[in-house]
């Protein structure tokens, strides 16, 4: 039996999640990312303190958020293409000294061992979101985990691999350009 916060949660969930996903569109294109983040912030209103009872002051916090959510989304995309472009204009790492080219191989052992000091959750985050390309959700409720925890996993995952791989950044710039992608 439903409490009264969660019935109130429900029916707003039932009313308003297709509606703010159409909403966002107006932001976003991909449908997936669009229903990501209305998901996320009825998220966030679910694990408000001070759960809003009265639906219109619930509306206006879900549209603010939807909406800012949608500008945070587009401002981040916006970096990585930035960054992207940037990494484009850099010279090749054997440009400047042949003995430094890694192969393929050795590229992949010195990944590989960067995600073995993973935590296990964050590794499993890893594979789960980066290799088998599956979205933020899937993994949350495989690890029955948060989306907003999988989403602090995939940040700090990153954030990690680019620290025990910094002296190798040039030869991996593809890879941080994919990975800037998945996000």
């Amino acid at each position: 039996m439903l409490d009264s916060k969660q019935q109130q949660f429900k029916l707003l969930y039932e009313k308003y999640y297709a509606p703010f996903c159409i909403y966002a569109k107006r932001y976003l294109q991909d449908k997936e990312i669009r229903e990501d983040i209305v998901s996320d912030v009825f998220a966030k209103l679910w694990l408000a303190e001070d759960f809003i009872l009265q639906e219109d002051s619930a509306l206006s916090f879900l549209k603010t958020c939807v909406r800012n959510s949608c500008l945070n989304y587009l401002k981040h995309q916006s970096y990585a293409d930035d960054y992207a472009k940037q990494v484009e204009g850099y010279a090749p790492i054997y440009a400047e000294s042949p003995e430094s080219l890694y192969t393929l191989d050795e590229m992949y052992k010195l990944l590989y061992e960067a995600i073995n000091q993973l935590p296990d959750k964050q590794r499993t985050v890893f594979i789960e979101s980066f290799l088998h390309e599956k979205k933020q959700q899937e993994v949350a409720i495989e690890l029955n985990v948060s989306v907003k925890t999988v989403s602090r996993y995939q940040m700090q995952i990153i954030e990690k691999l680019r620290e025990e791989l910094k002296d190798y950044l040039p030869s991996l710039a593809l890879f941080s350009i994919l990975i800037s992608g998945l996000q």
